[in-house]
């Protein structure tokens, strides 16, 4: 029987070591076939500067981390055009590790990101994957989101991005 699982704001006293370790594991299916997502190797450094960009939330079970994902308030310096909108959030960094996938954490993970978006006024939430990525664009689609344009992080990243979004 698994235990339960409690969704919760990211504190400055969790431990970046393993939140970081738990982002590997959870996007270690993605580096398994070579796709060079930022969280399969990204520092704990950088775990702490994506956190400060957005509002970052953790599933845990047994005071432990089995899950996290960031959202980010329009930017207007970013890219891509959908993510300068002043009623547009994004999605990032998330992942469940996968001893804990397939179980709706990740669900349970995004809808309280969803109602922390929509109680700050946001109207889209936006996202972007890699474009062979299918099972998390099938996901995404099942939750709603619909590819709207795509994008290209190289030489960051090793592939070409879907952009996704959905009204909230």
């Amino acid at each position: 029987m698994q235990e339960p699982v409690s969704i919760r704001f990211i504190t400055p006293d969790d431990d970046l070591v393993a939140l970081t370790a738990m982002i590997h594991a959870a996007y270690s299916e993605r580096a398994s076939v070579n796709l060079l997502y930022w969280a399969t190797h990204q520092s704990v450094e950088d775990t702490a500067r994506r956190l400060q960009s957005g509002q970052g939330f953790v599933a845990e079970t047994a005071r432990r981390i089995v899950g996290t994902v960031t959202v980010r308030p329009p930017n207007p310096d970013s890219e891509v055009a959908l993510y300068r909108r002043d009623d547009t959030w994004t999605l990032s960094q998330f992942g469940v590790h996968p001893r804990f996938q397939r179980t709706g954490i990740g669900r349970r993970l995004h809808d309280a990101a969803v109602d922390y978006v929509r109680t700050r006024g946001g109207r889209i939430m936006a996202l972007d994957t890699a474009a062979p990525a299918t099972n998390l664009i099938d996901m995404y689609g099942r939750w709603g989101y619909s590819i709207v344009g795509e994008v290209d992080w190289r030489p960051q990243t090793n592939y070409v991005s879907v952009v996704m979004s959905r009204p909230i």
